[in-house]
């Protein structure tokens, strides 16, 4: 049992990763607590399913056009001086929104100041969550990167489990504007804790680089090696038809259960339960044998749970079905996520790892807008159910391929010396 626990936060062994960890955790839950009072505020005051989807695209579509861009920079600038710089702007942006809730100068007349709000910090998060993922996995030794890996999906799942809970009541207590708060002040123990964490200066390179020659030897990498490729199309795939069914728990909680913001909450919890527990498991594996099983199985559990889902009226079955959806969207994604760490080099992390970004998060903010506008105009509950479908094909399209990437991670791992 010792070995178990010990295998499952070895890496927070690491005095670097455990500060960012422990920052993470305060910040995250903040931001969770923020996205649940966001989509309630918005659809409280407009009743628009569309606008559920645009506000979340505006927050996520900067990530294609800035990325690409600052993702050769990530390689070759302080990533810890980077992260304090976007977490700084984020605490601003929270502290603008809490202004306007608290100051009631939002109604449906005005909320596309909430819609400018969105974009700007959809330009920030552009360079802060391809500078997340080659940071944090430079705070451990190699062989502790699969660990540290699991862990870091472990914060965001966590804390799904805990914000939206938090949110949900916090709302009936203090409202919106109180939950921005709770956000604007979480922000503040994320830059003490990476203020605190000591990175080893690089030595300055002599070498001058090109912006567009860094950018298209990221592409060159990506187009010569397949398992990337594909990875990175499944990565895509699973955010633009999974990740947005959070974005529209709002109405489907609002119109298709009958209930409040109480229940908002406890429904994300039961998927931030399913997605902790999926961490928890891949950070007890210390290799990546056999993690294609587990994307497979993540995939495909993902797209059968998807086709009811919405159509559920029973608050019980719909508490199960979030619980286990929860599970297989971070089988699914980070095991993904966790191979792409081990075939990328070092010195292409920062590249490799924007494109991750944009399928990230790109496929997200696109699928939001595109199933927003859709159900908008036919059914929340029928376009979902396809999105479920298309999922399903997905899976079977790419499954041939992914027991050749495993196997292609797997030589990686055992031939890639250990960096201390």
């Amino acid at each position: 049992m010792s070995r178990i626990k010990l295998n499952l936060f070895e890496s927070l062994s690491c005095r670097n990763f455990r500060l960012y960890f422990i920052g993470q955790c305060i910040s995250l839950t903040g931001s969770w607590i923020q996205q649940v009072a966001m989509g309630w505020l918005v659809y409280r005051l407009t009743g628009s399913v569309a606008l559920l989807g645009i506000i979340v695209f505006l927050s996520q579509a900067p990530t294609f056009i800035i990325t690409p861009l600052v993702s050769s920079l990530i390689d070759r600038i302080s990533q810890k001086k980077i992260l304090v710089f976007t977490q700084v702007f984020f605490l601003i942006h929270a502290l603008c929104l809490t202004i306007l809730t608290l100051g009631k100068f939002l109604n449906a007349e005005n909320v596309w100041i909430v819609l400018v709000l969105s974009l700007f910090f959809g330009i920030i998060n552009a360079l802060d969550q391809p500078t997340r993922q080659a940071f944090y996995i430079s705070l451990v030794p190699k062989e502790m990167l699969t660990n540290a890996v699991a862990l870091n999906s472990a914060i965001i799942n966590g804390t799904r489990l805990i914000g939206p809970a938090i949110g949900g009541f916090l709302i009936v207590l203090i409202g919106e504007g109180g939950c921005f708060l709770v956000d604007t002040i979480s922000y503040f123990f994320v830059i003490i804790a990476l203020l605190m964490i000591q990175i080893p200066k690089r030595l300055p390179s002599k070498i001058r680089h090109n912006l567009f020659k860094d950018i298209m030897e990221g592409v060159s990498y990506i187009k010569a090696n397949t398992p990337i490729q594909v990875l990175l199309i499944i990565c895509f795939g699973i955010s633009f038809f999974a990740l947005p069914v959070t974005t529209f728990f709002p109405a489907y909680i609002k119109d298709g259960l009958g209930k409040g913001s109480e229940a908002l909450g406890s429904l994300m919890s039961f998927l931030g339960i399913g997605s902790f527990a999926g961490a928890l498991f891949l950070a007890s594996r210390k290799t990546v044998k056999n993690i294609d099983k587990i994307q497979r199985l993540g995939i495909l559990s993902t797209s059968i749970i998807l086709i009811p889902f919405f159509f559920v009226t029973n608050i019980y079955l719909a508490h199960i079905l979030s619980l286990l959806l929860g599970l297989s969207m971070v089988s699914a994604i980070a095991s993904t996520n966790t191979i792409i760490q081990f075939l990328t080099p070092f010195n292409m992390k920062g590249r490799v790892m924007g494109y991750y970004t944009i399928c990230f998060i790109g496929g997200s903010s696109l699928g939001n807008l595109i199933i927003g506008y859709f159900a908008h105009h036919i059914s929340l509950e029928i376009i979902m159910s396809l999105v479920g479908v298309l999922c399903l094909l997905l899976f079977f399209l790419l499954n041939p391929y992914i027991k050749k990437i495993e196997l292609s991670a797997i030589e990686e791992q055992e031939n890639s010396p250990i960096i201390p």
